[in-house]
């Protein structure tokens, strides 16, 4: 699926910092709702960063590594929400607002069968 790929140029970087990861990340935000079927977590969120295969993006609730996700993430180009299930593959508590009350988290999920772009 190639739904995003109009959005990135295929320039190459000069005096990159060398990145073992598999694909590029992209710092864009995409609007995303995620659903976690066991522990019936749920949320809105956006995105922080994207590759072909995963997204980075801030959670209400600690969701465990290996939780299998449904989402449905806005597709820029057009008025339609895509689906995609992924699997979270980190978690983190994110550091900020003394209130116990306000615990945000930030996943990371590599998805499962469809590319982003």
């Amino acid at each position: 699926m190639k739904i995003l790929k109009g959005l990135f140029c295929s320039k190459k970087q000069e005096n990159s910092i060398t990145d073992h990861r598999q694909s590029k990340r992209y710092d864009i935000m995409l609007k995303l709702n995620y659903f976690e079927p066991v522990s019936q977590c749920h949320g809105e969120s956006f995105t922080k960063n994207i590759s072909k295969r995963g997204l980075r993006f801030p959670v209400n609730s600690k969701l465990a590594k290996g939780s299998i996700l449904e989402m449905q993430v806005e597709d820029p180009n057009a008025d339609r929400l895509l689906s995609f299930e992924g699997e979270v593959v980190w978690s983190g508590e994110l550091v900020g607002s003394d209130d116990i009350d306000s615990t945000r988290y930030e996943i990371g999920v590599n998805l499962l069968k469809n590319r982003l772009f």
